[in-house]
């Protein structure tokens, strides 16, 4: 099985402790080996994904010298954009959206210094059924470790930055069904390790982060070993004079 994305994430920060976020999976293409008539074929669903509107408020700050800690509960709702039919012969879940809406709620937690930061999540997403499908619910938790590499010396102005990253993904996810009854090789558990390097300036940065399970107690359909990864992500800042 193959998953290929590209996701674009707008944040808005509407005020200093109030930011809005926009993720819109562009395009979606996942594949998986079907086995018809006896023969086995790759079958591709390519098509547009699902968009996540979050807001997320700053409850509790504390500054230091030279460092910051945040607390920050943020709720996301889940519209069913994209594509969820593009290829009849893959199941529901190989599909490029859900078809379904959403909300995910967390909590979020940071501390930042000039030489490192570290950030943490728990939360939990759920959807309603559509069209007889519904994906399950699932816990997720995520934490991350960014400490500076480059430059050392941060007495005069600092151009850029590099980073080195480590974070981890869990999910527990509940059964996928379809008309009530379980789709199988849905549900359960997976745990990422994603080590990485982060390049940042004041208007643009890059990141490259590979993602290797460690725990991956279920196979989505069609997929017949554990699920590596690379994410490649671009920011680009961009400022506006429209503030609460």
């Amino acid at each position: 099985m193959q998953n290929i994305y590209e996701e674009n994430v707008v944040l808005y920060g509407a005020s200093p402790d109030l930011a809005f976020i926009l993720e819109d999976k562009a395009l979606v293409a996942n594949s998986a080996n079907i086995v018809t008539g006896g023969r086995n074929s790759q079958q591709w669903a390519v098509g547009f994904g699902d968009t996540v509107i979050d807001a997320r408020y700053n409850l509790y700050e504390l500054d230091g010298i030279g460092s910051t800690f945040r607390i920050a509960p943020y709720i996301g709702i889940d519209i069913p954009t994209g594509m969820d039919n593009t290829n009849d012969q893959l199941p529901r879940p190989l599909q490029p959206a859900s078809g379904e809406w959403g909300t995910r709620e967390a909590l979020t937690t940071s501390y930042q210094t000039l030489r490192w930061n570290a950030q943490a999540l728990v939360g939990f997403q759920d959807y309603a059924s559509a069209a007889g499908y519904r994906q399950g619910s699932s816990l997720l938790a995520d934490a991350a470790v960014h400490v500076l590499l480059w430059p050392q010396d941060l007495d005069r102005e600092v151009p850029a930055e590099l980073f080195a990253s480590l974070e981890t993904n869990y999910t527990l996810q509940a059964v996928d069904r379809l008309y009530g009854q379980t789709i199988a090789g849905t549900g359960g558990q997976l745990w990422l390790i994603d080590p990485g390097l982060i390049y940042s300036t004041p208007i643009w940065g890059w990141a490259l982060t590979g993602l290797f399970p460690m725990l991956q107690q279920y196979r989505a359909p069609g997929a017949t070993h554990d699920n590596y990864g690379v994410l490649f992500t671009f920011r680009w800042n961009f400022f506006t004079s429209f503030h609460w």
